[in-house]
């Protein structure tokens, strides 16, 4: 009977993990384009999109995308005084192939220091994993590392970070290469590691 049930638990596992592949998939060509205004309820979302890549993100070839449409809750954009700028929702555009969209995705470093955000659009269960990997991202980057996201894992300095494991002697991991390949001697890390705060 125990044995039934961990077989049942085994393969509703599986089956969970496939149609989140396929969910994954079927959202491959799309991008979240994030902070632009909204300014009616009938406005054009593809001419605002094209507009978008041309003006803010310089893009100077024809991008070709199926569709583009509003998305979510309300929110507003705040100037630096917390002081309300104007209402935004958040954008999905889905590319007509997966080129243009990577693209499109690359040039958002255009878009550093603005309101303005693209990214990958992903299934809620993988965006709430990297989610909380976030702040492990950003301590990575602080520090000068490399780090980037594959889908919901993070790797830093070519290693997968796993909190969930053992925090520590996941970051000791990779000071110790470091240091190996610098011929110096690594400094001893705890068991535990605090996630910094936001």
């Amino acid at each position: 009977m125990l044995h039934d049930v961990e077989q049942l638990r085994h393969d509703f596992g599986n089956l969970l993990e496939r149609h989140l592949d396929l969910q994954t998939r079927s959202m491959r060509e799309n991008l979240i384009f994030s902070g632009i205004p909204e300014k009616a309820e009938t406005e054009d979302t593809e001419e605002i999109i094209s507009q978008f890549m041309d003006i803010n993100m310089k893009i100077t070839f024809p991008i070709s995308f199926h569709r583009a449409h509003r998305f979510g809750k309300n929110t507003q954009v705040l100037d630096e005084n917390e002081h309300p700028l104007y209402n935004t929702r958040p954008i999905v555009c889905r590319f007509k192939n997966f080129k243009d969209r990577e693209l499109v995705r690359n040039a958002a470093r255009n878009l550093k220091a603005t309101k303005f955000g693209v990214n990958e659009r992903f299934p809620k269960e993988i965006n709430d994993k990297r989610h909380s990997l976030w702040p492990y991202f950003k301590e990575a980057k602080s520090q000068k590392k490399k780090a980037h996201f594959k889908r919901d894992k993070l790797f830093i300095e070519s290693v997968e970070f796993l909190p969930s494991v053992n925090v520590g002697a996941r970051m000791e991991i990779t000071e110790r290469e470091q240091h190996l390949s610098q011929g110096t001697r690594p400094k001893q890390f705890g068991n535990t590691r605090r996630a910094p705060r936001k």
